[in-house]
């Protein structure tokens, strides 16, 4: 598996327009060609360029580096047009990664699923490459802050109403991330303690009122994630998020239209 893509008329302009978009010098990649272009008709008319591939340098090629690549030809094959605005280590060890783009919505996806398909994807294929976990975080219109603080005021309330009904309340399966924001929101208040139940990434959190942790005494009650609310979204983004996504991504009931094409954009090389 390559991290980019990129179209060129030789083995010299790759490697000029490849280490320019990365940011790196031509030592710290690979190039190598993947199709060569061919001429017109009798040699007559324009010449299309050539497809090259280009790969990291074990020990030369930065962790960032190989994430901006890869994370932009994932999102570009998807057909979705973007650019990296930030790129940091956070305190927890995660690289945090911001994008920005005119399909946000898109990318975000229903509660943030295919954002988190791409986040997936993303760091196999960096870690298939540098050996190492690089524990990406992917956001998008400030969707994690907004997302976060809808989930922490979701646990009081649903802790506050356990407590009045003296039950046990759930609440829809998360993720891990989103998960311990919940934990977390919680960890403090001795009227309630928390737990997660399920298989696989996707558990649902438990709110037990501290009176009432025997589960056989209780009916359970499960309370449905919502999206954040409507009016915090920009409208573009909220116009796409409720469209329908491509199916590989997450089970649909109807079928969807094709992503939109990439529109033409000088941060790009050309890619395939």
């Amino acid at each position: 598996m390559y991290m980019l893509e990129t179209h060129a008329k030789n083995d010299k302009e790759a490697i000029e327009k490849s280490a320019e978009f990365l940011g790196v010098s031509p030592d710290q990649i690979e190039v190598r060609l993947y199709k060569k272009g061919g001429g017109g008709f009798l040699g007559l008319g324009s010449k299309e360029p050539s497809v090259y591939h280009v790969y990291p340098v074990e020990g030369k090629t930065p962790e960032e580096v190989v994430i901006r690549g890869t994370l932009l030809t994932i999102l570009h094959k998807m057909g979705y047009q973007a650019a990296i605005k930030k790129m940091e280590r956070t305190s927890e060890g995660k690289m945090y990664v911001e994008l920005e783009s005119p399909d946000a919505g898109n990318i975000i996806g229903k509660r943030g699923k295919t954002m988190e398909t791409i986040q997936f994807l993303a760091n196999i294929l960096v870690e298939k490459f540098t050996g190492t976990q690089p524990k990406i975080l992917l956001d998008l219109e400030n969707y994690r802050e907004r997302r976060a603080k809808y989930l922490a005021e979701l646990a009081r309330k649903v802790a506050d109403s356990a407590i009045r009904a003296g039950r046990r309340r759930s609440i829809d399966p998360l993720n891990p991330y989103e998960r311990r924001i919940i934990h977390m929101e919680l960890q403090d208040d001795d009227r309630v303690s928390t737990e997660s139940e399920g298989v696989g990434t996707y558990k649902k959190v438990w709110i037990i009122p501290a009176k009432s942790e025997n589960k056989a005494l209780v009916v359970e009650e499960t309370v449905t994630v919502r999206e954040v609310d409507e009016e915090e979204i920009p409208e573009n983004v909220q116009n796409q998020i409720e469209e329908e996504l491509p199916p590989e991504m997450y089970e649909e009931e109807s079928t969807p239209e094709d992503p939109p094409q990439p529109k033409s954009n000088e941060s790009y090389p050309d890619f395939a």
